[in-house]
């Protein structure tokens, strides 16, 4: 399988990848018990997550679910057609410049046949005087035409070039839109899963430290359960700005993990400096009011932050940010825990 095509696969499964998420971000404080349940019970897990994702049953959640994929897979086959007809386009307008080039050409060639006939009529008279005229005409209007010709050739390279380059940075324009998550913005969560990865080779190969921190809004259910959803969508949307704010290097890269939970890649940052970053974007989301239908909402967050160890695997450094996390909530969360 090409990767392009295990990159559509990607795009078109998040949808689901993200639900399932859902299932296990729900039960992460009794993923313990879950564990534990029998697989007939799986399917009641699924329905009380669904009713308290979506407050609804599983039909409409499902029903709902399928009509944002086929939304995303509408938008995103647009994209392409839209972008193949500009390039047809393209194709067919360069195509006719060179034609209309090649007409001009060719009614430049003719009048040169004509000068080389009025040569040789003059040679054939031997009259020196006409010759040397005829030879110097037909010398310029070459010297002319070569000059136009190049001109003509250059700038219809030069409107073809940019008219590329305008496509290109449209089509890349796509392609970036659909590295990033539709409601926040940042990185989504198969771009994450291919620079998680990215990173790691990158500090296996240099040896220059790498952190990873997992930060989680605390109750958010209650946010959702108090305020609505609307409501949860305004403090997500906030908290992803926060973190671009907070996270401005070049090297930095945000990503929404799924549903309230968002990751941050440092590259060249040690755990020192990384639990200092963490720490600091903790205490401006304190300070943070989130303005919705006339109120102020405020909020905390728990974070989880993993060195990347030489020699462990990608599973196993998100692994151990993830229990990191996981004990800031146990310990009462708004707090930061180092991984072990």
């Amino acid at each position: 399988m090409s990767k392009s095509k295990d990159q559509d696969e990607s795009i078109l499964l998040s949808p689901f990848e993200a639900l399932f998420r859902d299932v296990l971000d729900y039960y992460s404080q009794t993923r313990n018990q879950i564990f534990k349940l029998e697989k007939w019970e799986y399917k009641t897990v699924f329905e009380n997550v669904i009713k308290a994702r979506f407050g609804g049953d599983a039909r409409k959640a499902l029903d709902r679910l399928r009509e944002s994929f086929h939304e995303t897979r509408a938008e995103e086959t647009a994209h392409g057609k839209r972008y193949l007809t500009d390039l047809r386009g393209l194709m067919w307008q360069g195509m006719d410049q060179i034609f209309t080039l090649l007409d001009a050409h060719q009614k430049d060639d003719g009048l040169l046949l004509r000068m080389r006939t009025h040569l040789q009529k003059a040679l054939v008279a031997q009259d020196l005087a006409s010759v040397k005229q005829t030879v110097k005409e037909v010398l310029t209007s070459l010297t002319e035409l070569e000059k136009a010709r190049q001109k003509d050739f250059e700038g219809l390279q030069n409107s073809f070039q940019k008219q590329m380059e305008t496509l290109q940075s449209e089509l890349q324009m796509v392609q970036s839109q659909l590295q990033l998550d539709g409601m926040t913005h940042v990185y989504n969560r198969a771009t994450f899963d291919q620079q998680i990865r990215k990173t790691a080779q990158f500090s296996f190969l240099t040896g220059q430290k790498s952190c990873l921190i997992m930060f989680d809004i605390d109750h958010f259910k209650k946010i959702n359960d108090s305020y609505g959803h609307p409501a949860g969508d305004a403090v997500i949307t906030a908290f992803a700005r926060t973190l671009t704010q907070s996270f401005p290097r070049k090297t930095d890269f945000v990503a929404r993990y799924g549903g309230e939970e968002f990751a941050v890649l440092l590259q060249g940052t040690d755990l020192n400096e990384g639990q200092d970053l963490a720490l600091r974007l903790l205490g401006r989301v304190r300070t943070l009011k989130i303005s919705h239908n006339d109120q102020d909402l405020a909020i905390t967050v728990s974070a989880g932050v993993a060195l990347f160890q030489v020699g462990e695997s990608v599973e196993q450094w998100l692994k151990r940010a993830d229990k990191a996390l996981y004990d800031a909530k146990q310990q009462g969360r708004d707090r930061l825990i180092l991984a072990a």
